[in-house]
């Protein structure tokens, strides 16, 4: 695989980064898989299919899967061009520096990055291999690029010749790789990685002591047949599993493509996992540089908040890389491309509940997955809509530093303030009374005529003093 050049727009000229990226960005709508059942919930289709608490979670092992052989070569480093100096507007806008100020670096978590694998890189220092899916290489083997570009928006450490820095820099990656989208079953057409697979790598990340899940990734199916699938169970069962063992699973909202389609407001009809598991998911959708949703991102009830995803910068995604990258080069006419994508967005989540990790256990006030998305979602910048949300961007933003430093009424047993703006509308307004408003008129009337009587009485006697006084007014004067 052959490089190419990008064109910087900074003022800088160094080295910069542009990949070719085999099979292009990787999209985030996963295999479909053959419908087995038809979705029971009646009065919320949108609703996942309850989770059956009497079974344990899987203890399958995440094992390379057989019958798949390489069909390209692996992605490998650029050369040349010029170097990505300046701070990018992602960590501007968020204020990560700000957060890194006050030591909150994410020292001591784990975050598990389940994905096409990581490819070791010198801004890298603590990188885990935590097991395969893909038949060759293990996790630290990333020949997609895409999940090295999720773990250096995490955890790529700062050096002085640039302005980029990952979320928390000071977290270890772990890698999972769980798909690939260049390896290929010949005889089914389908790539590595499905929901079993997905599942499998949760169970895994919780087991090796993660304590945030990464999952850049999704599987786009239709609402109305997905509650039936085995491996949408056994996913199910995965994140309620990392959510009883403390664990914070962070999902892409995904993007739009063949699969992954729009969902009307409030009347979903695609299902997108694992952000379908809402109650036990953080799911992230992508807003661009002015707080815009992205044109991809897709909607749904379990959008929880929105991370910048447009136009990023992160570590060359490819093997013996070394640099940064916020340009990639793919499909058949080779134009570059820049890094967007919801699994961009996600990983800033990621990223920042390590921080809020980090911080709130050197205090002793360790918060649960619950409290923490909570916290997450209370101190996103709220777009209008009912409640503060709506199903594009959720709750809206995130806001690393008050998520760090604010106080959250439910954290000290206070009522959170009702957050649905008051309409006015002309239903406010009370009928009219006919009785009432004659009372008023009648009242303003009279009083007026007090006024004027009192004028005129004062007027009459000021004219009557003088007469007796002997003078005469201006009036009577010839």
């Amino acid at each position: 695989m052959r490089p190419t050049n990008r064109t910087h727009r900074g003022t800088h000229g160094h080295r910069g980064l542009a990949l070719l990226a085999t099979v292009g960005m990787l999209t985030l709508c996963g295999p479909t898989f053959p419908v087995t059942a038809q979705q029971a919930e009646e009065n919320r289709p949108s609703d996942p299919p309850p989770l059956d608490l009497g079974k344990q979670a899987s203890s399958e092992p995440l094992s390379p899967q057989k019958d798949f052989t390489q069909q390209q070569a692996c992605m490998q480093a650029s050369n040349g061009g010029p170097t990505i100096t300046e701070e990018p507007w992602s960590q501007r806008i968020l204020g990560i520096e700000r957060a890194h100020s006050q030591g909150w670096k994410g020292q001591g978590q784990t975050v598990a990055v389940i994905d096409t694998g990581v490819n070791p890189h010198p801004r890298l220092p603590r990188l885990r291999d935590g097991g395969s899916a893909v038949p060759q290489g293990g996790a630290l083997t990333d020949c997609d690029g895409h999940g090295t570009i999720v773990a250096g928006i995490i955890a790529a450490v700062p050096t002085p010749d640039t302005g980029f820095v990952g979320v928390a820099p000071q977290s270890t990656i772990l890698s999972i790789r769980q798909s690939s989208a260049l390896y290929q079953n010949e005889a089914t057409g389908k790539t590595v990685g499905n929901t079993i697979t997905m599942a499998q790598a949760i169970n895994s990340a919780v087991r090796q002591g993660a304590d945030v899940v990464n999952i850049s990734q999704a599987s786009c199916q239709p609402i109305a047949s997905a509650a039936g699938r085995p491996g949408n169970a056994k996913l199910h069962s995965a994140v309620h599993n990392a959510y009883r063992s403390g664990v914070v699973v962070v999902a892409a909202a995904g993007n739009t493509g063949d699969k992954c389609r729009k969902n009307p407001p409030s009347d979903p009809t695609t299902a997108v996992l694992p952000a379908w598991f809402d109650k036990y998911v953080l799911t992230v959708a992508s807003v661009d540089a002015q707080g815009a949703p992205s044109e991809f991102t897709v909607p749904g009830p379990w959008v929880d908040v929105a991370a910048p995803g447009e136009n990023l910068t992160s570590l060359d995604p490819g093997r013996n890389g070394d640099g940064l990258a916020n340009r990639i080069t793919h499909g058949s006419d080779g134009r570059p491309q820049p890094v967007q994508g919801t699994s961009f967005a996600a990983p800033y989540v990621s990223g920042l509940v390590a921080l809020m990790q980090q911080k709130f256990t050197e205090q002793d006030t360790p918060l649960s997955p619950g409290e923490i998305m909570e916290r997450i979602e209370k101190t996103a910048q709220h777009p209008g809509g009912t409640e503060g949300r709506n199903d594009i961007i959720g709750y809206g933003m995130i806001n690393p530093m008050a998520a760090l430093n604010d106080v959250v009424p439910a954290e000290h047993g206070a009522a959170a303030a009702p957050v649905e703006p008051r309409r006015l509308e002309s239903h406010v307004f009370p009928q009219e009374n006919w009785v009432a408003i004659a009372i008023a008129l009648g009242g303003a009337v009279g009083g007026l005529g007090t006024v004027f009587f009192t004028a005129f009485l004062m007027n009459a006697i000021r004219k009557v003093r003088a007469r007796e006084a002997g003078t005469s007014t201006p009036e009577s004067q010839a």
